[in-house]
């Protein structure tokens, strides 16, 4: 478990963040790596360096929660600072000034984070199926859902590991999973089936998304 700083020594960078300054010259830091990532207590924190890969000597970052447990590789550039009370973890790379690490340091943190709230609060996305007879029906298993949207049969998706669903409505299908990358290709795979077209409006709309209908073209 991942509490204090000395379980990531070996990733552990002795240098402070580098500070920014007023200087017309751009200091290469990355304002999202740079930001602490808060750790609540139901969260444990491990490095499994005996899952190393081979190839890149990525170390898989372990992350347990109520809700499930997710991996990050980090890779041999990143530095992991966990506080002493072990609520904040900080992201840092070995050389901010290397293009590939710059570009990574962003990214690192918002997976560690996806997946701290993923197994905390989980990641949800909400279907929304419009359309006359657009609708589905979950299986009495609860692993599957079958959609109809507009053609005579329907189809069948199966859930994948980790996801679970919530019915409010006939048109309208909440996902659930600790894994957002997982969550949400599953939410994009049901919405390849009739996405939104711009004419009548009708499709499988994701969250919040809209669409700008087009008018029709009088002669």
């Amino acid at each position: 478990m991942l509490r204090s700083s000395r379980i990531v020594a070996s990733f552990a960078s002795s240098r402070p963040l580098a500070q920014r300054s007023f200087s017309v010259a751009a200091h290469l830091q990355s304002h999202i790596g740079s930001s602490p990532i808060f750790i609540p207590e139901s969260v444990e924190l491990a490095l499994d360096v005996y899952g190393a890969d081979l190839d890149t000597h990525a170390v898989p970052l372990v992350i347990k929660g109520p809700n499930g447990v997710g991996r990050v590789p980090i890779d041999t550039f990143a530095r992991l600072n966990l506080s002493a009370d072990g609520k904040t973890l900080s992201v840092s790379v070995e050389n901010s000034k290397d293009g590939k690490q710059r570009e990574m340091w962003g990214t690192l943190r918002s997976l560690i984070q996806n997946y701290v709230t993923g197994v905390t609060e989980g990641h949800i996305v909400l279907l929304t199926f419009v359309g006359t007879g657009y609708r589905y029906e979950l299986a009495a298993n609860g692993k599957e859902v079958n959609v109809k949207v507009g053609q005579t049969g329907t189809t069948k998706f199966v859930f994948p590991e980790g996801v679970t669903a919530v019915s409010p409505s006939q048109t309208r299908l909440m996902l659930r999973g600790h894994d957002k990358h997982v969550v949400t290709l599953f939410a994009a795979r049901i919405r390849s089936l009739r996405p939104p077209e711009p004419y009548k409006g009708k499709g499988i709309f994701v969250n919040n998304e809209t669409i700008k209908l087009k008018g029709k073209n009088v002669k």
